[in-house]
């Protein structure tokens, strides 16, 4: 936990100091979820893996001199995933976060196109808590779940930009479970749209 609360804090710096030649801007995110959980060590179980949705709040930092434009948001992610048992019996260990990335993202301006368009590209972490406070039998999973994020994307005349990207689950998000040992990694792809304003 300690090493995630230092990258944290690095990436607050690193925006902070980029605001002071940036343009703040704030917007809203909306998407969907689709969950690639894997599990291992789990003998007689499977993941039931469906699609979810995301939706939420963001401020990007748009650089004046180059397309470097790092965001950070607070969404509420629906990450839907159940344990499966021999039988087909279904159980959720905790569907509902809000999610905190960190987006490292730049913009390859066209000057063909006089700023309209641009391809992007982004990277960073993604730190998951789970809101679902009632573990299940026979897993259980932790409330901190960190990532790291990977995508694509382009950017339309500087105020909608559409996604696509996956979320490396980082660790194990098992905090207990029967039999012992299981593993879990909150892998997921995801696609959203931005809508960005300027204040």
């Amino acid at each position: 936990m300690k090493k995630y609360g230092i990258l944290i804090i690095f990436v607050f710096l690193l925006l902070t100091h980029l605001s002071g030649e940036a343009q703040l801007r704030y917007g809203f995110r909306f998407g969907g979820v689709f969950a690639k959980a894997s599990l291992k060590d789990a003998p007689d179980f499977s993941l039931k893996n469906r699609s979810g949705f995301s939706g939420g709040l963001l401020l990007e930092w748009q650089s004046e001199k180059n397309g470097f434009a790092p965001d950070i948001a607070v969404l509420y992610t629906r990450y839907n995933t159940q344990l499966r048992n021999a039988d087909g019996v279904t159980r959720s260990f905790g569907r509902n976060f809000i999610e905190v990335p960190l987006h490292l993202k730049y913009k390859f301006y066209l000057s063909k196109t006089n700023n309209l368009v641009a391809p992007l590209l982004y990277t960073g972490p993604s730190f998951m808590f789970r809101l679902d406070h009632k573990d299940a039998v026979p897993l259980s999973a932790k409330t901190f779940q960190p990532g790291w994020d990977v995508g694509i994307g382009i950017d339309i005349v500087n105020f909608i930009q559409l996604t696509a990207g996956y979320r490396f689950g980082l660790g194990n998000s098992v905090k207990e479970s029967s039999p012992a040992g299981m593993k879990l990694n909150t892998n997921a792809w995801n696609v959203a749209a931005n809508i960005i304003f300027d204040f």
